[in-house]
């Protein structure tokens, strides 16, 4: 089963012109009644090495301006315009490039790659959302961009010397946007002030999504640019072009995997479908209750996750489950913000759906961002258990 719903022109556009420039975007969600009860791939770890190793020989991306959102007490939770970062990220043709690579029978003998990489693109050429198949993380979404502004305004100190560890986890994660805000911060502080290095708490970012692929092509890819590129000091605005390429040299990997360790940051990845499964592998991928200590805070961030009506129980009891305290850990070490539009026109699914189901379920929402002057309302959600 397919239809359309309208998106209000709030896809962010691809600076190479790849992805659709109408006002009207319409997306078409496949098979729109599958439930959580049904048979989805199962959760799966990642390392960054791991992900890396398909990477070409040259890598092309443009630049994301995302503007920061300072937010004043008192205010009431709008939005102000102000400074904020410039992330790099892949180019949507040049992941199409390899995705056609990848899906050319004559280019390998792995039939199921070819047939994984053949429905992811047609997804991204088309625009379609196949529900249990490709969920859109290849593009960037207007509200992961309206998240990033505000974690990095809001979480400032994410990389300040402490004895306090830190985790920065992203639930549909895609092009990662939000995290790759903070991993830049991180990477800058650290970077201007090596000397305090031995004093460098731990900064650990777990990137989800239910595609391996779209970790493999798109998500780890941004991280290892923005790592690149930050080591380089060329992520200040205006300093590049809009669009570069990236020659990859024969020991750019290795270096850049070790300038995340000389910075104590740790970046990991989780593949799959929701669910119990997931959480567990979350929770076991944060060894000795790091998520629940009073020696570490988490950030639990998600943007664009709650369109689909048949998939906001099962998010909802994820998030309240990952907020819930273990081990006689403290709550409020751990927040969660979700990025969204109020209503996705359509589907179904939006902000009261979203705050149905967590009452349902014993928690409660906050909005902490109302973002003025968007065509479909925006906002950013705080969740909490009751």
């Amino acid at each position: 089963m397919s239809f359309s719903f309208s998106f209000s022109g709030e896809d962010i556009d691809d600076q190479d012109g790849c992805e659709s420039t109408t006002t009207d975007i319409a997306a078409k969600l496949e098979d729109t009644n599958l439930d959580s009860s049904q048979t989805s791939i199962s959760p799966k770890r990642h390392t960054l090495t791991e992900l890396l190793e398909s990477l070409p020989d040259q890598i092309s991306y443009n630049w994301h301006d995302v503007p920061a959102s300072q937010i004043q007490p008192g205010d009431g939770g709008t939005q102000a315009a102000g400074h904020g970062a410039r992330i790099p990220r892949r180019a949507l043709f040049d992941i199409r490039q390899q995705l056609m690579f990848e899906s050319d029978p004559t280019a390998h003998d792995r039939k199921g790659d070819q047939i994984t990489a053949e429905s992811l693109l047609e997804g991204l050429q088309t625009g379609d959302l196949s529900t249990g198949v490709y969920e859109g993380g290849f593009k960037t979404w207007e509200c992961a961009v309206d998240l990033a502004g505000y974690v990095s305004c809001t979480f400032g100190d994410v990389g300040i010397v402490g004895d306090v560890h830190r985790c920065i986890i992203e639930l549909g994660a895609g092009s990662a946007i939000p995290s790759l805000a903070l991993l830049q911060k991180v990477l800058r502080y650290r970077q201007s002030r090596y000397d305090d290095r031995c004093q460098w708490s731990k900064v650990r970012f777990t990137l989800c999504d239910y595609n391996e692929d779209v970790l493999r092509l798109c998500t780890a890819v941004n991280v290892f640019l923005t790592t690149v590129l930050s080591s380089q000091g060329e992520t200040e605005q205006g300093t590049l072009a809009e669009e570069e390429d990236l020659e990859i040299e024969p020991d750019l990997v290795r270096k850049t995997l070790q300038t995340l360790v000389d910075a104590n940051i740790q970046v990991d990845f989780i593949s799959g479908g929701w669910g119990d499964e997931f959480t567990n592998l979350l929770h076991s991928n944060h060894t000795n209750g790091e998520l629940h200590t009073t020696t570490n805070h988490t950030l639990l961030l998600a943007s664009e996750t709650i369109y689909s009506p048949a998939s906001l129980d099962i998010f909802s009891q994820m998030v309240l489950e990952l907020l819930t305290p273990h081990d006689n850990g403290d709550s409020q070490r751990i927040r969660a913000l979700i990025a969204a539009k109020k209503v996705y026109f359509g589907v179904g699914g939006g902000v009261a759906e979203f705050e149905d189901t967590i009452r349902s379920h014993n928690g409660r929402l906050e909005t902490v961002l109302d973002v003025k002057g968007a065509g479909v309302g925006r906002v950013i959600l705080e969740v909490f258990t009751s």
